[in-house]
């Protein structure tokens, strides 16, 4: 039974009204139940079709935002070990521990750490320009409001390093490794925003438009 134009407009009204705000989620979720709709479905009208299907719909939603989010974690993972492996990276690699080496001949290790400390703030208030540029997208795309949340696991080092910063100057190794681990990370989140961002506003204007 093919549907016509009303009825998926029905199905979307539907999900607004069942607080499916965001874009991406819906569209997916439209194009799901108006193709088992049509396939498999037993009832005769839609009404009662979307009825049957709310535990469904809500079950989805969730599972649709847990999966944007968990697959940009992957990314940032993945991001990371590029930087031990694919030559270009490498070569970026190569130049931050020679500069790493160079400012801790020349400056203490508090110096150091304050560098440090501003340099991954930075990385982490980075993606605040587009979610001031792209406020709309954002509101609307599941994928855009996940994307830049990508840098909490870099902000989580910032946090910890006010509880253990008395450690770690005790023991500069540590304290190089943790800074070098959550500088990566934050580069990465960054790489990952600039590769990614494109792609959802291309999503996003496809959508709407």
């Amino acid at each position: 039974m093919k549907l016509t134009k009303e009825e998926i407009k029905y199905i979307d009204s539907f999900l607004k009204k069942k607080k499916i705000k965001y874009l991406d989620i819906r569209v997916e979720l439209l194009d799901h139940l108006a193709t088992d709709f049509e396939d498999n479905s037993s009832y005769s009208f839609i009404d009662d079709y979307l009825l049957s299907e709310e535990v469904f719909i809500k079950n989805f939603a969730k599972k649709q935002q847990r999966t944007i989010h968990w697959s940009y974690q992957k990314q940032l993972w993945v991001q990371f070990a590029n930087f031990f492996y694919k030559p270009k990276f490498l070569l970026l690699l190569m130049g931050l521990i020679v500069l790493g080496y160079s400012m801790l001949v020349f400056f203490s290790l508090k110096t150091f750490s304050f560098i440090w400390f501003a340099a991954l703030a930075l990385l982490i208030l980075y993606p605040l320009y587009y979610q001031t540029k792209y406020a709309k997208v954002v509101k609307k795309i599941q994928s855009m409001q996940s994307l830049f949340t990508i840098t909490a696991l870099p902000s989580i080092f910032l946090y910890v390093f006010g509880r253990l910063k008395d450690i770690l100057f005790e023991t500069p190794l540590f304290l190089i490794g943790f800074c070098a681990i959550s500088f990566l990370l934050g580069l990465s989140a960054v790489i990952i925003i600039e590769k990614e961002r494109k792609k959802v506003l291309e999503k996003y204007h496809q959508l709407v438009f």
